[in-house]
């Protein structure tokens, strides 16, 4: 856990830990194929240790350890993304972590954004030097905008954000460096747009083979993908039913723009009000999360939970921003931006209770450091997804049919992403195909619909979110089946976020037998 805190200065800011701030990742190819040899190295060490000779939780995290190296030997050898996905690179650029959370007295923390541009630039080169044209036209495509949106963000809300911070000698080395920055950052989406665009190939496609290694890596999970695909056609054609019938009756409504910050916050304090009247699942802390409308420089989306990471000491708030439309668009532009009742009911509930915001405050008291640290894509996406279906199966929002046309809406776009990811990357489905799927099956408009059907191209785990709710729901149908009378909704939730956020076949065994167990009395 230590060496990998030390590699992957991001990822350890991601989970709280700060001793690598001001730092990046050395990017020199030799440099990334000793952290691949050592991996495999540490592979082979945990694979010779005898999981039956250690304690419940340390052989969760022997599992885990292997899972997540397995991943990254996905990722690093089969995947090559450090040769053929730019955005392997978004770390050089990416120092919105210095700035979103007040970790540390601001003028600190500016002094280690300085010094991590500073630590960038001199990795800057290794970007070309690394990537191998020709790459994949739509990772291409996507790229190319990602290092636009990061030159945009460092001339402007890095230089509005700290503004004024420490003395002018200070300013003067920030304002050069952070301009030499930006540039990086736009020169390589230049070259993305202008140089491998035009020459870009479909090797984004990962065929059969790869696509099951990627089920195995990411997820532990070894399945025919007949029976994948199936899984995912069979969960779309029903939801896709129930939004039909339900949307010929129901016509949603939205909040105006002025209302949305009341409307969200009311929402959310009736779902943790929900949540605690019905036993749904326990809340480790009384902490709360905190209804702010998303600053300028984070208005990338219409609403998500900035929680704190697990290790995470001061700074300690969640703030569940929510994104009112720009004033100065057109009038119907910014009714149409918010979101319907129904889905900002949906979508407070998988940010916050009893979604990842609660999932949060249960991973923060994970038993070992190791379950703090590393996640599953398909229990952290399929955790919140669930919470939304079980949510309205509980009886919330009950009175309002668009809460349950605002969950069918949600679901419907994550199952087009289970069969458009297996559609691209192992039966031969094209983009346009894709995009129509999206449109024709899950109700998605043309704009979104593109959007998804791209993010299959980098993003081919975004089947999580559904792979995740289907285990979470097969699993809790096992409960109630050893437990009959004596299983209860909160007893099963509770199980499963006790070990912070693993692939759910890393964990199924040990739920159900501590489930099993008499329930333990409170004091």
């Amino acid at each position: 856990v230590r060496e990998w805190v030390a590699d992957e200065p991001a990822f350890a800011r991601s989970r709280g830990l700060h001793e690598q701030d001001g730092k990046v990742g050395d990017y020199s190819a030799a440099a990334i194929e000793r952290r691949l040899a050592r991996l495999e190295r540490d592979r082979a060490a945990l694979a010779a240790i005898d999981a039956a000779a250690l304690s419940p939780d340390e052989a969760l995290d022997r599992a885990l350890l292997l899972q997540q190296i397995d991943l990254k030997l996905f990722n690093g050898r089969d995947l090559e993304e450090w040769r053929r996905r730019p955005q392997f690179y978004g770390e050089l650029f990416g120092v919105n972590h210095y700035l979103d959370r007040a970790y540390a007295p601001l003028p600190e923390r500016a002094r280690r954004l300085l010094e991590h541009e500073k630590a960038a630039l001199a990795q800057v080169p290794r970007v070309l030097e690394n990537l191998a044209s020709p790459l994949p036209k739509p990772v291409v495509e996507v790229a190319a905008k990602i290092f636009r949106g990061y030159a945009e963000y460092l001339r402007g809300d890095v230089v509005k954000l700290l503004k004024g911070v420490g003395d002018a000698a200070f300013q003067a080395d920030l304002e050069k460096t952070n301009a030499a920055l930006a540039d990086a950052a736009e020169r390589l989406a230049e070259h993305l747009a202008k140089v491998e665009l035009p020459k870009g190939d479909a090797s984004h496609v990962l065929g059969e083979a790869r696509y099951r290694k990627l089920l195995l890596a990411q997820e532990g999970l070894s399945i025919p993908l007949a029976e994948f695909k199936r899984m995912g056609e069979e969960d779309l054609a029903a939801n896709k039913a129930a939004y039909q019938e339900l949307a010929r009756k129901v016509k949603p409504t939205r909040p105006k723009a002025e209302q949305l910050l009341a409307e969200a916050t009311r929402v959310m304090e009736a779902s943790r009000r929900f949540v605690v009247d019905r036993e749904i699942v326990s809340l480790p802390s009384d902490e709360r999360a905190i209804v702010k409308e998303t600053p300028p420089y984070m208005r990338w989306n219409s609403a998500f939970l900035d929680a704190p990471g697990p290790f995470e000491r001061k700074g300690l708030e969640a703030f569940y921003y929510i994104t009112k439309p720009d004033p100065s668009w057109p009038k119907k532009e910014q009714e149409e931006y918010v979101m319907p009742r129904g889905t900002l009911l949906s979508t407070t509930v998988h940010e916050v209770y009893p979604g990842h915001f609660v999932q949060g405050l249960w991973l923060n008291g994970a038993p070992t450091e190791a379950q703090r640290m590393f996640e599953s894509y398909s229990f952290v996406e399929g955790w919140a997804h669930y919470a939304e279906q079980m949510m309205i199966e509980q009886g919330f929002g009950k009175e309002d049919p668009q809460s349950r046309l605002g969950q069918l809406a949600d679901a419907l776009l994550r199952n087009c992403r289970v069969v458009v990811s297996l559609g691209v990357h192992a039966e031969g489905m094209g983009l346009d195909e894709a995009e129509r799927r999206f449109v024709d099956d899950c109700a998605q408009d043309r704009a979104t619909a593109r959007e998804q059907a791209l993010r299959a191209t980098f993003d081919p785990g975004y089947f999580a979110y559904t792979l995740g709710k289907l285990q979470i729901l097969k699993l809790r149908e096992e409960a109630k089946a050893a437990l009959g009378a004596a299983f209860s909704l909160r007893r099963f939730h509770d199980a499963l976020l006790a070990h912070g956020s693993p692939p759910l076949p890393l964990i199924r065994e040990r739920v159900l037998a501590e489930l099993g167990a008499p329930e333990e009395k409170q004091p």
